[in-house]
């Protein structure tokens, strides 16, 4: 027994999602995790309370302004939502599809509308192959290509999980001194994981 109703945790969940892949206030969102909370990406590694997540979202995203989040499915069990989201880039050629690649989430909810833990879990083989796909659309469309912050097709799935029409993205880190994250070397905060045994 978890002590949280099923339409408490679907409410705080879809806040969640609204606020941060969705509107990308990642300075909100961030605030929507406990003071204690843990997201660990299995690529990256483990970021310690709001302070931490929001400098690690917003940097990543940032340099990566072109990605934006639909979301595919959803399933709550207890505190826990367990949910797909494709990391996707509108084609740089206009009329082009999208690029995108999967990503799995597990967050647990902790009451009062805050989340306790976040888990990221994604191939770096595929999101490898989206960077060559969307470096080569970029590269064939020259001075055609679309604005990166474009976020035209929020598919089919989640009919809550999109804009309202007529939205214009402004990421929290738009026109902001945010540092973008690259790579690890990037990085002063949070723990690393360790590299894998050879």
């Amino acid at each position: 027994m978890t002590g949280f109703a099923r339409a408490e945790v679907e409410h705080a969940f879809r806040h969640y999602f609204l606020t941060g892949p969705v509107g990308e206030d990642w300075a909100a969102w961030s605030r929507l995790f406990t003071t204690d909370a843990t997201y660990h990406d299995h690529f990256w590694g483990t970021f310690h309370g709001p302070g931490e997540i929001q400098r690690f979202l917003e940097g990543t995203m940032s340099f990566a302004a072109h990605v934006y989040s639909p979301l595919v499915w959803y399933v709550i069990d207890g505190s826990r939502v367990v949910y797909e989201v494709v990391n996707r880039a509108d084609s740089p050629e206009p009329g082009g599809e999208p690029i995108d690649f999967p990503s799995l989430q597990v967050i647990r909810y902790a009451g009062d509308g805050k989340f306790s833990s976040e888990e990221d879990w994604w191939t770096v083989a595929e999101m490898k192959l989206f960077n060559q796909r969307y470096a080569a659309a970029k590269e064939a469309a020259g001075d055609r290509a679309r604005d990166p912050l474009s976020r035209s097709d929020w598919g089919s799935w989640v009919d809550w999980a999109r804009p309202a029409d007529g939205h214009v993205a402004k990421p929290s880190w738009l026109g902001r001194d945010v540092p973008p994250i690259a790579s690890m070397a990037d990085m002063d905060f949070g723990r690393r994981n360790p590299k894998p045994a050879r």
